[in-house]
């Protein structure tokens, strides 16, 4: 690890020291680098550099990208003539070897390592697409003029709340540069591979490469060859996307825009100025016509159209809100070539003509335009040219959102850039998560597709709660166990299990009396349960469970056979009817959950399987299977070990009060566990109408949404905070189209599985595929 204070240290007693020779160190346009982050350039002047992160500007309708351009605008117009900005794009190389190695799996010399190829190869061929070889990272730098660093910190505090607050607006997150991350930044972009800090005795050392040679138009860094290019003329009419787009051609570059704003008083003087010589033109103009007998009503286009420009300036600084500021953009890009940099400096000319823009080389200024592209905050180059608020907010950085973190699980691609989109649920602040989709919009393929990820690339348990029989044969396929729950079954789960651990507060009869009261509602039916009953249930299972907690001994554990003569024998007519009610479930023809446990789960990937049950008890399983698992997740915790969890038709457990109660505990209290919930279902309409679903669902940080009908559509909108524009990616989507909602991050994407493989076989559900599977197409249902 870097020891940026020591190093920092040494900075400051070199810097009063004579240079007795020009270094690559002495290119390097600052005195000292805090540990905070601020910058000290000499001359009294400060910075100090923040990140930001992409918004899906580029998606949005007209009306909704009107909205940001003028919160940009306002962005712009709050600073005045004391602070200089830079907004800087960052394109880094990334190793794609190291990539690789983060999203590909390992082998693991077992029989699954079949699919782990072919998940690879689906992976590289996704690799392939997109700009995935591109980190891009945003930066603004903000300089101020101060006598020591202590004003300066203060002024740079304030400002960076300010900043803070705009881009939070635009939604756009923000994360203040450290020193080691403006070393890091610096260091990779002059070395590209990073050094081992240990070894140099300065910031400076870091950061500096081991050569610089600056020619007249170009300049080498160590054996890399560089150019800075600048922006020479605009038109009068540029999109919003001519500037992104210029971005995107180049994966080593970057480019900065240099902004200072003109104080207003001063800038009105001048445009005055301006049009007063003008007019003084066009008088001198006039005469020299009348002179030679011509009309003094024609003037040359060129002044005519240049005052009419500088009249409109003028009006807009004295009455439209728009203030002057002066700017230049400049770009470095990188190349392992001369020939290799002349063609890509060609090839960035012609994109910023198709934009109808002109670049140009810096002649004799490779130093300074080097200096002030990269993220110190200084300008050295005396070329600037005049734009207006407006004007200005059109070279916004904003385009699309990416979604890529190490050792992440992969989702599908951007539909924006084809990047592909790679995230880790168990970094979120919480890992619950909703796939949501009609039927047949790929929202159980996607399901499919976590669980084989996190199969094949982890030790994870994976639980599966099965209404409708669709996970069975993956679940075989992997060597998983399937437990068959239904009237009929010999498979027992009972609803009394209760571990030590099963809560983290002292009384766990506490929780499982919420369980217990949620199953009896169900049981009972009815209108619900009476204060007096609920009473009653209470008491009667902590007497049930007086035996069993003194010791916590599985001979002991009670079942609702014990509960039931609890019941019975109350003096309570409210217990003796709940007695009777409950009879069926005990010694009748539904007594399926009765019995002591006799399955053994304790297979990694287990799916229950609830279809049998028939639609009156689907939702008793369901809820009865959850809380099993929920004993099964206390005794992973104890090992250290995750347990994702996966309930499909989640829906039919919002059907009571308590199950619902239940299930909102069990979201809320996972991630403290090791649990990892996912929820699946198409009837949103059912979730919605639940205030607990309803908090569910806008609470967790991760959500696959699909096609959605016109009424779930609009619902979803509000609760999640959707626009127009994105809600058109669930709008008649395609089959494995739809929307990733991660941490405020709203992203457009696609999957899309090669369907000659294995793995698709084992994860489509489509009747005609599963069909022609079987008549042979040579498919194995297992290895």
């Amino acid at each position: 690890m870097i020891d940026i204070k020591k190093l920092i240290n040494i900075e400051k007693n070199k810097k009063n020291k004579k240079k007795k020779f020009v270094s690559t160190q002495d290119t390097l346009p600052f005195d000292t680098l805090y540990l905070d982050g601020i910058m000290e350039l000499g001359n009294g002047l400060y910075s100090k550099s923040i990140q930001f992160t992409d918004i899906n500007y580029q998606i949005s309708k007209d009306d909704e990208k009107e909205n940001i351009f003028l919160k940009y605008c306002e962005f712009l117009n709050s600073f005045d003539s004391s602070i200089k900005l830079q907004i800087t794009i960052n394109n880094s190389r990334i190793n794609i070897d190291d990539f690789k190695k983060n999203i590909f799996f390992k082998g693991k010399s077992d029989k699954f390592d079949i699919y782990r190829y072919e998940f690879n190869n689906m992976l590289e061929g996704n690799l392939r697409e997109g700009q995935n070889d591109i980190q891009k990272e945003m930066y603004l730098t903000f300089t101020v003029k101060a006598s020591n660093q202590i004003d300066a910190r203060k002024i740079l505090t304030r400002v960076q709340n300010r900043i803070e607050d705009s881009f939070r607006r635009l939604n756009s997150k923000v994360i203040s540069l450290k020193a080691d991350d403006k070393t890091k930044i610096l260091n990779k972009f002059f070395c590209d591979t990073q050094k081992e800090f240990t070894e140099y005795k300065s910031i400076k050392d870091c950061i500096a490469p081991d050569s610089f040679e600056f020619k007249h138009s170009h300049f080498k860094i160590g054996e890399k060859f560089a150019r800075v290019l600048y922006l020479k003329t605009l038109p009068n009419f540029l999109t919003d996307h001519s500037f992104v787009e210029l971005t995107e051609e180049c994966n080593r570059m970057m480019l900065s825009i240099n902004i200072e704003m003109v104080a207003q008083d001063e800038a009105v003087r001048y445009v005055k100025k301006q049009i007063t010589g003008m007019e003084g033109n066009k008088i001198e103009y006039q005469k020299r016509a009348s002179k030679s007998g011509y009309s003094t009503d024609i003037l040359p286009s060129g002044l005519e159209d240049t005052l009419k420009h500088a009249q409109m300036l003028l009006d807009d600084i004295q009455n439209k809100n728009q203030k002057m500021f002066l700017v230049n953009v400049v770009w470095i890009h990188i190349a392992d070539s001369l020939d290799e940099l002349n063609k890509e400096t060609e090839n960035l000319k012609a994109i910023a003509r198709k934009n109808l823009c002109t670049f140009s080389t810096l002649k004799y200024q490779q130093e300074s335009g080097m200096n002030s592209t990269l993220p110190y905050g200084v300008n050295q180059l005396d070329i600037r040219r005049t734009l207006t608020t407006e004007s200005l907010a059109i070279l916004m950085p904003f385009n699309a959102q990416s979604l890529q973190e190490k050792r992440g699980i992969y989702y599908g691609i951007s539909t924006l850039n084809k990047n592909m989109l790679i995230f880790d649920r168990n970094k979120s602040k919480n890992s619950s998560a909703f796939i949501i989709g009609t039927p047949g919009s790929g929202k159980s393929f996607a399901a499919k597709r976590e669980m084989i990820n996190v199969f094949l690339n982890t030790d994870d348990d994976i639980l599966i709660i099965d209404p409708e029989q669709e996970y069975s044969r993956l679940v075989q396929s992997f060597g998983g166990e399937v437990i068959n729950i239904s009237a009929g079954s010999k498979n027992y789960i009972n609803p009394l299990d209760m571990g030590r651990n099963y809560s983290d507060i002292e009384d766990p009869i506490a929780l499982k009396s919420e369980f217990i009261l949620s199953l009896c509602e169900f049981l009972v039916g009815g209108s619900g349960l009476t204060a007096k009953e609920k009473t009653i249930i209470d008491r009667c299972l902590k007497k049930t469970y007086v035996e069993y907690v003194q010791d916590f001994d599985n001979r002991k554990i009670p079942t609702l056979v014990d509960f039931h003569k609890t019941l019975e024998s109350q003096n309570e007519h409210e217990a003796k009817d709940l007695a009777l009610a409950l009879e069926i479930y005990v010694k009748g023809s539904l007594s399926i959950f009765s019995h002591k446990t006799n399955i053994n789960i304790n297979n990694r990937l287990v799916s229950f399987d609830i279809k049998d049950l028939g639609n009156q008890l689907k939702t008793l399983g369901m809820l009865v299977v959850l809380d099993f698992i929920w004993n099964r997740i206390t005794k992973n915790r104890e090992k250290g070990k995750r347990t994702w969890i996966y309930m499909d038709e989640i829906y039919l457990l919002f059907s009571n009060e308590y199950s619902i109660g239940f299930l909102f505990k069990l979201y809320k209290r996972a991630r403290k566990w090791g649990g990892v919930p996912t929820g699946i279902t198409q009837n949103i309409e059912d979730l919605l109408k639940s205030k607990e679903a309803r908090s569910m669902l806008a609470n967790s940080d991760f959500l696959l949404v699909f096609n959605q009908s016109p009424g779930d559509r609009q619902e979803l909108g509000k609760l999640l905070q959707i626009t127009d524009s994105q809600l058109s990616y669930i709008t008649n989507s395609n089959e494995g189209e739809g929307l990733i909602i991660n941490n405020g991050l709203i992203i457009p994407f696609l999957d899309r599985f090669p369907r000659e493989s294995k793995l698709y076989k084992l994860m489509t559900t489509k009747v005609d595929e599963l069909d022609s599977f079987k008549k042979g197409s040579g498919f194995d249902y297992e290895l």
